[in-house]
């Protein structure tokens, strides 16, 4: 398993100053539809040890760790592809993992 990045989502990484990511997953629900979408969000260093249990991907200088609802929806990747995204607010993202989509109505 390993990290690739964008030229985007590198510089960005180092201009802010980041080494630990959280890799999880948004549940949104709409009537007879169920999304699940991976997300990422910064750890601060204060806040590391509450995820010290918790499985990582360790590449050079970054950590993604992954929560165990993202390892249960999406299993463990072989590439983690980040991207940085957004048009007004920018974000990394997840390249190479599509958003879930199931129907919970039986129609």
């Amino acid at each position: 398993m390993f990290i690739a990045l964008t030229k985007e989502s590198e510089g960005y990484l180092r201009k802010k100053g980041i080494g630990n990511l959280l890799v999880d997953v948004t549940l949104i629900e709409e009537p007879c539809t169920q999304i699940y979408d991976a997300n990422i969000t910064h750890i601060k260093s204060e806040d590391i040890d509450k995820y010290r249990n918790i499985e990582k991907v360790v590449d050079g200088n970054l950590t993604l760790i992954l929560t165990e609802q993202f390892l249960k929806i999406y299993g463990k990747l072989d590439e983690y592809q980040i991207d940085l995204g957004g048009f007004l607010k920018k974000k990394l993202i997840l390249k190479n993992v599509e958003p879930i989509i199931k129907n919970t109505c039986k129609i």
